[in-house]
């Protein structure tokens, strides 16, 4: 009797989703609108549809702050991530990071390079922060070595994509820790391996590909990246030493740190650096931790891509979560994912296979609602009670999050991610997707995994 209602009530929570999908595809796409106000109307109606299907009003705003209530310690991580990455600036550890990695870049093996220094940038100021700044820069150089533009731009956000998932100051692996409620370290270590292999085959590609580009304005490719090493060491002190932060995270990872005080020993390390090596005043320090450093080297592209952190800049972000757990919480304590998953869930009969079926919704959910947040957020909410019934760990459910969702979201031309790609970079996504090779192979890695360890 249970089982004929339950399937007699599928179509109430179909009609949320599919308010949720024109209300996002709407705003977002057609008036290019923020997520936060289409994700709020969004409640508005799953609250009405769990009310239709008998709720009280109580059990929804149980849910809701039930969701919220998840992502509670994602959002302090973020907070102290804001602040980390304002005092890593200030410390000359961000700016060591990338002087060290562009002097790594090579004519010759322009795009392997390329795509390094982008990982490398990307786990420090993340993806988009990434693609807007030394992405751009690359463009330039590699217009200059004659190298096809939609290539570049798929070197560009594979390594922009790869640096964001194993990060652990990234938006995508706090947003991962608070859905399955799992430790942000504990996701990046578990990430590590299909996030090598995906490398190793990318780089490989970029190898091949890069053997038809040997000739080019080498000349003029050395005279811009030396203008940038110039600019950055004129502005900051620069020396191993400043790494001294990156290497004691590396450390706290390594060791199994909880994520918090691990953040703290890397902003503490970051300002006493800042006070002793950059001759920073704690007022200025301060200042940046909240509000973000300021860069003014004089040269528009190191300012553009050192002007950043702080805990302000955070807050977008957390709004977005905030809603989007919520949204999930009135949606799975309202039995509306369980009423809409239990047809497909028992279908479903290995571990390899949930992989795959998870991975598969993380994209439809790229394509359907078009943030990446939600391709996220939304999938982990769907699939969490699945594997936590079948006894499997959450730290992979984290890893087919962050293969399927994160970095498929700029594949999808009306996805933000493809929308802010295209718009930076002045590449369709129709025309750099083919070349965004890890995108393309971490999601395939991670389903192949998956099966592969169930054999076992």
């Amino acid at each position: 009797m249970d089982a004929e209602k339950n399937k007699m009530q599928v179509y109430k929570p179909l009609i949320t989703v599919i308010f949720m999908v024109i209300m996002m595809f709407t705003a977002m796409v057609y008036y290019q609108a923020d997520p936060q106000i289409p994700l709020m109307f969004g409640c508005l109606a799953a609250g009405l549809v769990a009310v239709w299907m008998g709720f009280s009003w109580e059990k929804i705003l149980e849910g809701a702050l039930k969701g919220i209530s998840q992502s509670l310690e994602a959002i302090l991580i973020l907070l102290l991530i804001g602040v980390l990455v304002g005092v890593w600036i200030a410390c000359g550890t961000v700016p060591a990071m990338i002087y060290y990695g562009l002097k790594m870049i090579s004519a010759r093996y322009f795009l392997p390079t390329a795509m390094t220094i982008c990982v490398i940038v990307a786990f420090a100021i993340g993806s988009w922060g990434t693609i807007g700044t030394v992405g751009l820069a690359f463009m330039g150089m590699g217009a200059a070595l004659h190298i096809s533009a939609p290539v570049v731009a798929g070197c560009i956000v594979s390594g922009s994509y790869m640096g964001e998932v194993i990060s652990p100051l990234s938006d995508a692996t706090n947003l991962t820790a608070a859905v399955v409620g799992e430790n942000v370290f504990q996701i990046v270590r578990r990430m590590a391996k299909p996030a090598a292999i995906a490398f190793c085959i990318t780089m490989a590609c970029y190898f091949v590909i890069g053997r038809q580009y040997t000739g080019g304005a080498e000349t003029q490719l050395d005279s811009d990246i030396g203008s940038l090493l110039d600019s950055i060491k004129g502005q900051f002190s620069i020396s191993l030493l400043e790494l001294l932060p990156m290497a004691l995270m590396a450390a706290c990872i390594l060791l199994k740190f909880p994520a918090i005080p691990s953040m703290f020993a890397g902003i503490l390390c970051g300002l006493f650096e800042a006070l002793f090596l950059q001759q920073i005043d704690i007022g200025e320090v301060l200042n940046v931790s909240y509000n973000g450093f300021l860069c003014q080297s004089g040269n528009p592209l190191v300012d553009d891509l050192l002007s950043a952190g702080g805990m302000n800049e955070m807050l977008y972000s957390i709004s977005i979560i905030v809603i989007a757990m919520g949204f999930g919480g009135i949606m799975q304590h309202t039995k509306q994912i369980e009423t809409l998953l239990t047809p497909l869930i028992n279908r479903i009969k290995s571990k390899g296979s949930l992989g795959l079926v998870t991975v598969l919704s993380c994209v439809c959910m790229n394509v359907i609602l078009p943030d990446q947040y939600l391709g996220i957020s939304l999938p982990g909410q769907m699939y969490e009670k699945t594997y936590a019934d079948r006894n499997i760990d959450r730290s992979d459910l984290a890893v087919t999050l962050l293969g399927g969702g994160a970095v498929t979201s700029p594949l999808i031309p009306w996805n933000t991610c493809g929308i802010y790609v295209m718009t930076i970079l002045s590449v369709p996504a129709v025309s750099y997707g083919p070349f965004a090779f890890y995108s393309i192979i971490l999601p395939l890695t991670v389903v192949v995994l998956g099966y592969i360890k169930k054999r076992r």
